[in-house]
């Protein structure tokens, strides 16, 4: 590599090549990222990228670029223009081969389809299913061809991408699920599917499979349709280049049906590793992560910063100042808010229950935000519109409804099945307080795309009290919350018996803009949690 470059190299894991395979006359490099989530700029960013890109190029003819999805939300620059500025950059950077994350679904099945239509790979995906037909939507597999070796990439989605986007994206007007992921509780379904695609592209004369998954390792996702699981039940696959956990994984190595090694590779979030897989000359599989560059590409750079400039004047409205931090995240970047309260999240919520008083019902008991949908934090200065849209970067809509106390005790049962781990279905509340007892194993009961279905045996939630009074399970209680949460099924919340009042009388970002503007400085209340729920351990 030219010593212009300074390599970050995390780690290198090698593979044996398979007996079947041709070895090719030129390395073959796939480099890859995953879950940019609209860090366009970034770390390495996008220009860093294409000039790495340009350099690899000078040492072999066989470049392939390709994704493993959510690029599309999780910044500003993809809230504004629902993920259509970060297309056009995905084109200029040249893409080859692109798999749909959960987030891609998340502006709307009709936003989606324009993705599919304008992201010059198209997308790949060998699980996303028609319903009413069986069909596949896309392609399960493209091949490239290098010289004489054939090299199969096989597309893969998460099925928690029906709880983990826009549920009702995958419905039809009587919210029946139209669309599918193959998921089911035991993980069967996914991995045949996988499976057929690669036995598939093997009889197509693929020389290698590689399998470009926005499935997970370990870190908050299900077990059963994660990579790992699947790569030890399956043949004929070489590699994961993987996604959706964020996980920093230079190669975890796993034996397959035929105590063959398969190697699993991921580069974490917002282009802070730069993915490579080489199939080296003699045919085994390097895979590696890139995690500086000295250079960066200036037609790439001059494509954002144009971009930049349509709304810059929009972002750098001021709406109140604040002289604390307000966190989502950590210093290492690690979320805080799917298993802990901050000021933040009180903010949120409450900025949700005061945007109640302004509609024709006049008011709320409570309010629910998931943790999930905040996603930055803001600094200590001033706080522009910009700062409000990064927390907020969904475009989700806010109603208010009449939910049954009981349900809302099932719903906060659900939200914290997985305490401690993370959640992005963690539910943060204004109007109430509650205790999470962590010592006793969650009772939640959930079906195969795990939404609630019903509670056995000891509850974890106790002593709830709204407004200071013992939550009544008999009693009706006002809620405002996000659409996402309480109508669409985000993160498998159901809602049983919940009747909406107040509907989609607004958009969150603006309840929580409108909410800031009324501070000419925050209230010091919000530098810290304000305990609305304690934890017993």
């Amino acid at each position: 590599m030219k010593k212009c470059f300074v390599l970050a190299l995390l780690a290198v894991a090698l593979v044996a090549s398979a007996c079947w395979a041709n070895t090719p006359d030129n390395d073959i490099v796939i480099l890859f990222t995953n879950d940019v989530h609209c860090g366009v700029d970034e770390n390495i960013g996008y220009a860093g990228l294409v000039s790495y890109k340009h350099e690899v190029e000078k040492l072999t003819p066989y470049v392939t670029l390709v994704d493993a999805g959510d690029w599309s939300q999780g910044g500003t620059i993809g809230a504004i223009s629902q993920g259509r500025y970060i297309v056009e950059i995905m084109n200029a950077v040249g893409y080859d081969f692109s798999v749909p994350g959960n987030h891609e679904f998340g502006y709307g099945w009709g936003q989606f389809e324009s993705f599919a239509r304008n992201l010059k790979p198209g997308f790949v995906s060998c699980n996303l299913r028609d319903l009413r037909t069986g069909e596949l939507l896309f392609p399960p597999y493209k091949i490239f061809t290098y010289g004489d070796v054939k090299v199969a990439l096989v597309g893969a989605c998460t099925p928690e991408s029906i709880v983990k986007s826009t549920p009702s994206s995958f419905m039809d007007e009587d919210g029946k699920f139209i669309y599918d992921f193959d998921g089911e509780a035991t993980g069967e379904k996914l991995t045949a599917s996988i499976q057929k695609a690669a036995d598939d592209a093997r009889a197509e004369g693929a020389d290698y499979v590689i399998v470009v998954g926005h499935l997970g390792e370990y870190e908050d996702v299900v077990t059963e349709w994660s990579a790992p699981f699947i790569a030890v039940r399956t043949r004929n696959i070489d590699a994961f280049i993987d996604g959706h956990s964020h996980e920093v994984t230079p190669g975890l190595h796993f034996k397959n049906l035929d105590g063959k090694d398969v190697v699993i590779t991921q580069t974490g979030t917002k282009l802070n590793n730069i993915g490579q897989l080489t199939i080296t000359k003699t045919g085994e599989l390097k895979t590696e992560l890139i995690g500086s560059v000295d250079s960066k590409d200036p037609e790439i750079t001059a494509v954002i910063n144009d971009i930049k400039a349509r709304y810059e004047d929009t972002l750098n409205n001021k709406l109140t100042h604040t002289n604390f931090m307000l966190r989502a995240l950590d210093d290492d970047n690690e979320w805080l808010i799917r298993n802990r309260e901050t000021g933040l999240t009180d903010l949120v919520a409450d900025a949700l229950l005061a945007s109640a008083a302004e509609t024709k019902t006049g008011k709320a008991d409570i309010s629910f935000a998931n943790a999930g949908g905040i996603r930055k934090n803001i600094n200590s200065g001033d706080i522009t519109f910009g700062d409000a849209l990064n927390v907020l970067p969904f475009n989700n809509t806010v109603a208010i409804w009449e939910v049954p106390g009981q349900t809302i005790l099932d719903e906060l049962e659900h939200s914290v099945r997985l305490y401690p781990e993370r959640s992005g279905g963690f539910l943060h509340v204004a109007g109430m307080t509650y205790t999470i007892d962590s010592t006793i194993p969650s009772p939640v009961q959930t079906d195969d795309k795990k939404y609630l279905i019903g509670i056995s045996g000891e509850r974890r939630i106790k002593d709830v009290m709204v407004n200071g009074e013992p939550l009544d399970p008999a009693k009706i209680y006002k809620v405002v919350s996000l659409n996402y949460v309480v109508r669409e099924g985000g993160d498998g919340h159901v809602f049983k018996g919940a009747k909406m009042i107040e509907p989609d009388y607004g958009v969150a970002l603006d309840a929580f803009v409108h909410y800031l503007k009324t501070f000419p400085e925050l209230p010091e209340r919000y530098k810290d949690s304000q305990n609305r729920f304690t934890v017993i351990k």
